[in-house]
């Protein structure tokens, strides 16, 4: 390879002098990185794992990567005319995250559609049986539309959006020392899809590491990135739910309700345990690593007996490595606490700005919600995480059910239209533009491919 002028250095250059005095000065740094690039439970195993995925979404797609080669990564130019040379990396780091496969593609694409049109089928047979046939038609939904309040609405939407672009641009800048927009971007909106076409949202972590792959960050980097940016918005999320669902019982939001009421109310207790597990799970090892191993062995050893659980130290082995790979991603934003807070305050401020939403929705269709700010996101966080244990896509079939026992109390006759739209702004806009995503890439690979035959 010839040697070229370098116009970017990343962390895990193994010259010392080519390496930022700030991560010189880190010694655990190299050793975090190369932990991760190890042990990452998404990176290699994980994508390779999915079945729901597709190359073509992606940009930059090379044979190698998918036949699982080791071989440096070369970062695309992206649209800032960036073009930067890769840094030796060791073998661990130099492996490309292979694409998750196709196995059985077309039975996640007709499960998405079936779970979709239960939802929907749910979402105006449910709140028919409410309003008993007095709700709105869909042009007396649309004459009642405030423009303001749609205005509003939409900003809400596109800060969201923006929200959790940022997270990835702030984890970037702290991981490989740059910001890269661009990546960044598409990142952020690749989860959203995967994780909207995937059983219990499995597909959109893998994807993500996998892409950024195949813009130039190895996969110890991008597996940092992605771990971070997911730990953080599960902290975020289950923070937001408990504080809400609390509000909700103490200061009688949830006694609002009428039918579904005790069904809210289970549901989303159970929610938040299921959701509180990861974390609790991961502190405990932190802060009790050795009453944390003795648990985890016991629970490990009752579902040998039960037969729940074949292979006992695969198992083990798996429980730690998730926590190792949280652990040591961890360490490289917490030792620059001026990006975690920043990226803290995005977490909280992109789940905030998502369990808000239905009231805006209701406010654009001119809905009395005057006063209800707070308790209409308390009952949104019971809808949402009474359903978050739900196996479908998106909760898809399911929360829109429970969308509109909870949101009846403020929505009145608008009701059906309201779950819809609230389902659209937080979840069908993900999949409209993952599919526009993947045609646009198809038409580029296609452009590009003519050219390089053209050329030949």
């Amino acid at each position: 390879m010839s040697q070229e002028k370098k116009t970017d250095i990343t962390p895990q250059d193994e010259n010392p002098e080519n390496i930022p005095a700030e991560a010189r000065n880190t010694a655990e740094y190299a050793a975090t990185n190369e932990n991760i690039a190890g042990n990452s439970a998404f990176a290699a195993g994980g994508a390779a794992d999915e079945s729901g995925a597709a190359e073509n979404t992606v940009e930059g797609e090379n044979t190698p990567a998918a036949e699982g080669a080791c071989e440096n990564v070369h970062p695309a130019e992206e649209s800032t005319g960036e073009n930067v040379q890769p840094a030796a990396h060791s073998p661990a780091q130099m492996q490309t995250a292979q694409p998750p496969k196709k196995k059985h593609r077309w039975v996640l694409n007709v499960l998405l559609i079936v779970v979709i049109a239960l939802g929907l089928y749910s979402l105006f047979g449910i709140s028919g049986e409410i309003t008993e046939g007095e709700g709105m038609s869909f042009a007396e939904a649309m004459n009642s539309v405030s423009l303001s309040g749609a205005l509003l609405l939409l900003a809400v939407i596109v800060g969201i959006m923006v929200v959790d672009c940022l997270k990835f641009c702030i984890v970037n800048k702290a991981v490989i020392g740059r910001v890269r927009p661009v990546v960044a971007i598409k990142t952020s909106f690749l989860g959203k899809f995967y994780d909207g076409v995937t059983p219990f949202s499995t597909g959109g972590q893998p994807m993500q590491i996998y892409y950024m792959t195949t813009k130039g960050v190895n996969v110890s980097d991008s597996s940092a990135v992605v771990l971070i940016r997911y730990f953080g918005s599960i902290f975020a999320f289950t923070v937001i739910g408990a504080v809400f669902m609390i509000l909700g019982v103490s200061l009688g939001y949830i006694d609002n309700v009428g039918v579904g009421k005790t069904l809210l109310m289970v549901c989303g207790w159970v929610g938040l345990a299921v959701n509180l597990i990861l974390p609790i799970f991961i502190a405990f090892f932190v802060f009790f690593p050795k009453l944390a191993n003795t648990l985890t062995t016991w629970f490990i050893n009752v579902g040998v007996k039960l037969r729940i659980v074949k292979n006992k130290e695969k198992v083990m082995a798996k429980a730690l490595k998730i926590v190792d790979d949280f652990v040591t991603s961890f360490k490289i934003i917490v030792k620059k606490p001026v990006h975690l807070i920043l990226f803290l305050i995005c977490c909280f401020a992109s789940d905030f700005l998502i369990f808000s939403v239905p009231f805006f929705v209701m406010n654009a269709l001119s809905c009395d919600v005057h006063g209800m700010f707070f308790m209409i996101i308390s009952l949104n966080v019971f809808a949402t995480f009474g359903v978050s244990f739900i196996p479908t896509p998106g909760n898809s079939g399911v929360v829109e059910g429970m969308g509109v026992l909870a949101f009846n109390v403020a929505a009145g006759a608008a009701l059906a239209w309201s779950v819809f739209f609230w389902r659209f702004s937080v979840y069908y806009i993900y999949i409209l533009i993952g599919v526009v995503m993947t045609v646009i890439d198809l038409i580029v690979k296609n452009i590009k491919s003519k050219k390089t035959v053209k050329n030949e």
